[in-house]
């Protein structure tokens, strides 16, 4: 009893554990300002039904490129939409606790594998990082980092450990893309992951076979939807992606598509912190000094392919100016800025760096959260849910017209008809029906008219 007292008590012990706390508050305490708009509802409102009328969804939400997107996101939902009757706020904190958890095992990886130091100053970025209100957001970049921190971990681990973290190397990219398709980018991460991993094919090709298949199974409702549609949801998407004509084009978008990647990252989704250019600097120093010292140390060898693999596949696939891919990135980021913080002989200036950190991330985070109007935002809408205020159907979009007629609404307003239904079954539908929101769809839903 006494020797466990003290492992918990020892400083790597209480880091983990405080990652994992302080992470998690980070991006559950702001629960009444988390923006909840039409994607979000629409999301938790097909993972209610389903829930509700027990079945497994094929297809997920309509995309920007007006295609369905795979169902992943409603998978993921489903659990904790069942657990909460629907709230989002459960959600919510279900998704603070399982990218707390990613980070909590990564930085008890990188303690053992690099030291205190990095593993230190990577978790006080991963506590107020520009992605710590993603949690909230209740989108495809709410569990970026939390994959990013498993994909990390299973890189590190494999150079030294069994040779079956290259099956969750291997499997992310596959299982995040039917979340949303920017999961595919990952591919490249996890290439070079392998590749500098020390192992020869022969200890690899069965795991990462292995992962390969799990991909398939899990593919396979959408697969099956796509084939029903005559795969026109994917066949939209390459030609919306791939808008070049000529060679000349395509080597211009790409070339400005590199650029604009390489001078955005670090960002939040919603545009520059005041910790984007200490992680952009300190990453670039990490590189330089690497460089200067001609030594590929695994803290800037690991982060370095993975941000490499990765960003070479975004850019090529059309999406380099695609900021909310970019997010992607930031761990790899954290882990070089805490490589090059924790070369600094002095345990003083690390500290007080670290501080700094934590200062000018918990501003970066607050402005973050308030720079939500107020009328976007979860509180305002359970408000208008409360005293069943009139929304009107909003029909300048055309993605609410391409959903199924039997989806819930996708509209300005249909935020407030799901927390309806999810206060009184059968309210939300009928406001939204009063309200004409359906009347753009083709085809009717017969189980909404019995």
């Amino acid at each position: 009893m006494l020797s466990r007292l003290k492992v918990w008590k020892s400083p790597s012990a209480a880091l983990v554990g405080g990652v994992f706390v302080a992470a998690f508050l980070s991006r559950v305490v702001w629960l009444s300002h988390a923006p909840f708009q039409s994607d979000q509802s629409s999301v938790l409102w097909m993972a209610l039904n389903a829930v509700r009328h027990p079945s497994v969804p094929d297809y997920g939400l309509v995309s920007s490129f007006h295609a369905f997107q795979p169902p992943g996101l409603v998978w993921v939902v489903m659990p904790f939409v069942a657990l909460g009757g629907g709230r989002p706020e459960f959600v919510i904190v279900a998704f603070g606790l399982l990218n707390a958890s990613a980070f909590a095992f990564f930085i008890a990886t990188a303690l053992r594998a690099w030291g205190f130091r990095v593993a230190a100053v990577t978790a006080v970025f991963l506590v107020v990082g520009p992605d710590a209100f993603n949690s909230a957001i209740l989108w495809h970049i709410s569990l970026y980092t939390g994959a990013m921190a498993l994909l990390l971990a299973a890189g590190i681990r494999l150079r030294s450990g069994s040779r079956w973290w290259a099956l969750v190397i291997t499997a992310i990219p596959g299982l995040y893309a039917l979340i949303h398709y920017s999961g595919f980018v990952l591919y490249g991460s996890s290439a070079l992951l392998l590749l500098i991993s020390r192992r020869k094919f022969a200890d690899l090709w069965v795991p990462v076979a292995a992962a390969f298949a799990l991909t398939l199974v899990a593919w396979e409702p959408f697969l099956s939807f796509e084939m029903q549609r005559h795969w026109s949801d994917f066949t939209t998407i390459w030609h919306g992606a791939n808008t070049d004509h000529t060679l000349r084009q395509f080597i211009a978008q790409r070339y400005h598509g590199t650029w604009f990647a390489l001078t955005h990252l670090g960002e939040s989704i919603r545009g520059p912190v005041l910790l984007t250019p200490v992680i952009t600097l300190l990453a670039l120093g990490a590189l330089i000094v690497a460089c200067v010292r001609r030594t590929a140390v695994a803290p800037v060898l690991v982060p370095t392919a993975v941000v490499a693999g990765g960003l070479a596949i975004q850019v090529a696939t059309g999406m380099g100016h695609r900021t909310d891919v970019l997010m992607l990135w930031l761990l790899p980021l954290y882990v070089l800025a805490g490589w090059l913080l924790g070369q600094v002989r002095w345990t003083a200036v690390v500290a007080v760096a670290a501080v700094a950190i934590l200062v000018l991330g918990s501003i970066g985070l607050e402005r973050t959260v308030n720079s939500t109007p107020t009328a976007l935002t979860l509180s305002s809408r359970w408000a208008a849910a409360r005293t069943k205020a009139v929304v009107y159907y909003d029909n300048t979009s055309v993605i609410n017209a391409l959903y199924l007629p039997c989806d819930p609404p996708w509209s300005r307003g249909a935020e407030t008809w799901y927390l309806e239904e999810v206060i009184h079954p059968g309210d939300g539908i009928k406001a939204a029906l009063a309200a004409n929101a359906f009347s753009a769809r083709r085809g009717t839903c017969a189980d909404r008219e019995r």
